[in-house]
């Protein structure tokens, strides 16, 4: 957009085109992502034009029309790239699938950035409609990747966060094998990178390639965003998701052998056949693994996959009861291990005067650093642990700021 003339803003009433880019995969992100449209239709002035974009038109296509009306604009994942040229015209039609991205604007602080390694999905879990919606794996070229992050470098990135539906299979379809390690190695060269951060990795492809680079790779973070989804290898089978219990005990096993290594998961509670014996299962997967960071949400029978035609399905007050029960567990834990950091020197990562992350803490989804004196945002400042929570920490800075991880 801004290559095409169109400056910035995030102030609605100054805007003359409202763009939501959308999330589609399950009930309640349907639910956010039309909210949002109908809050920008609300408030829209004389001439403002609203423009959807991403996974709902993706999904749905022109019957949006009926539920959204006002919309001016959908726009296909395909043809975001082409949103410029496409402000004429309400064509909703679908192109070949194109990955290739145009100059980045930043949107984010401008010291971190997400960089998309790869697009859509091979997996097809059975309660799953990314693959439906996004399409099979494409890889983007290594080189193509490395010429970005350098990019993102020279306008002051120093942590890239790596994502992908499944990030752990990055390079299978181009390249016949794995090629995650070697993107690694080729991104912790670019000067100016400080951290590299894995998002998105999937049990089942997690190698003894990837799991060398986090010993060996002084910027990639000792943290992993490991999607476990169950405990139960009954149910683990019927989300077809590839591995046991057996499987993730060897690997979480290995990923401790990381000198502080901290792994966040997500779980679905109430997959259509969970019995309160397997739900007791996960709790107790949960207590004896204690992961550091954990998401968990109550399974939705999504129309078109395998999981909303299976029988048996869990009734939404149980769902929800289960839920409570597992956050409240993980919660618990979370503050347990968060505890045991007072006292301990932290490199932080300052994302404003007031507010950080250690490398083991994704933006949005992790918790916070709370310093006791503000700092300079896009820092690196070593502190002190003087406090914790269920979720964030408080440190006394130590030490001058830096640039330097």
């Amino acid at each position: 957009m801004v290559q095409a003339g169109y400056a910035v803003t995030t102030s609605r009433q100054d805007a003359d085109v409202i763009v939501v880019t959308t999330c589609a995969f399950l009930g309640s992100a349907v639910k956010e992502s039309e909210d949002a449209i109908r809050s920008a239709l609300a408030a829209r002035r004389p001439g403002q034009r609203v423009v959807v974009c991403g996974c709902l038109v993706q999904r749905f296509g022109n019957r949006l029309r009926d539920r959204l009306p006002g919309v001016d604009l959908l726009v296909t994942l395909d043809r975001m790239p082409q949103l410029p040229s496409l402000l004429g015209t309400s064509d909703i039609s679908h192109p070949a699938s194109d990955i290739s991205h145009p100059p980045r604007l930043v949107s984010t602080p401008r010291h971190y950035a997400y960089l998309k390694i790869a697009e859509g999905c091979d997996n097809r879990c059975s309660y799953c409609l990314i693959p439906s919606i996004r399409g099979p794996r494409r890889s983007r070229p290594l080189a193509e990747v490395v010429a970005e992050a350098r990019a993102l470098a020279r306008q002051g990135v120093k942590e890239l966060i790596l994502i992908a539906q499944d990030t752990t299979a990055y390079g299978m379809d181009i390249y016949s094998r794995p090629a995650l390690p070697r993107l690694l190695r080729a991104l912790a060269a670019i000067r100016g990178i400080r951290w590299l951060r894995l998002m998105y990795t999937h049990p089942a492809h997690v190698t003894s390639a990837l799991l060398r680079e986090f010993e060996s790779n002084p910027k990639l973070c000792h943290y992993i965003d490991l999607p476990v989804q169950h405990a139960s290898s009954r149910l683990l089978a019927l989300m077809r998701r590839h591995y046991d219990r057996k499987d993730l005990e060897r690997l979480i096993a290995r990923l401790r052998r990381v000198p502080d290594m901290h792994i966040r998961t997500t779980l679905i509670v109430g997959f259509p056949g969970e019995t309160e014996q397997e739900f007791e299962e996960l709790l107790e997967f949960v207590r004896t693994t204690r992961f550091d960071r954990l998401g968990a949400y109550a399974y939705s029978p999504e129309p078109g996959t395998r999981a909303a035609r299976m029988s048996a399905q869990v009734l939404e007050t149980a769902k929800l009861e289960r839920l409570s029960r597992l956050m409240r567990l993980q919660a618990r834990i979370s503050r347990e291990k968060l505890s045991a950091l007072v006292g301990r020197n932290v490199l932080v990562l300052a994302d404003t005067e007031r507010t950080g992350r250690t490398q083991w803490d994704a933006p949005e989804i992790d918790g916070k650093v709370k310093f006791a004196r503000p700092v300079r945002p896009g820092t690196f400042v070593r502190c002190r642990v003087v406090l914790t929570g269920t979720h964030d920490i408080t440190a006394l800075p130590t030490q001058g700021q830096s640039d330097k991880g």
